[in-house]
């Protein structure tokens, strides 16, 4: 394994744990945050060995479009991005977004 590997694999965990601890909090059930983990995880080591520098693109662009997603949504439906408050609001709009309705 070559040192850029090593070096892209600890920068998609580093960012799939960022937003895990602050956006991620909220994600119910439980099962759902660690499954997300494990294809986001699997899928950027995959690509690492496939694609190699391009999985960059993955690696960064799959986290960055579900912040830009997370923040226009909030902001549609006056939710704070930053604290996700008020708290049961923000879950509503989860709980619509697992069945697909997206408002």
């Amino acid at each position: 394994m070559s040192a850029y590997q090593i070096v892209y694999i600890v920068l998609s965990v580093t960012i799939w744990f960022i937003g895990f601890f602050h956006i991620g909090k909220y994600v119910k059930p439980i099962w759902k945050r660690y499954s997300k983990f494990v294809f986001y995880f699997g899928m950027s080591i995959l690509l690492i060995f496939w694609v190699k520098h391009y999985s960059l693109i993955f690696i960064v662009g799959h986290q960055v479009l579900g912040l830009v997603f997370h923040i226009k949504a909030c902001k549609k439906h006056d939710i704070d991005w930053k604290t996700c408050e008020p708290k049961d609001k923000y879950l509503e709009l989860h709980e619509q977004w697992g069945k697909g309705k997206f408002k």
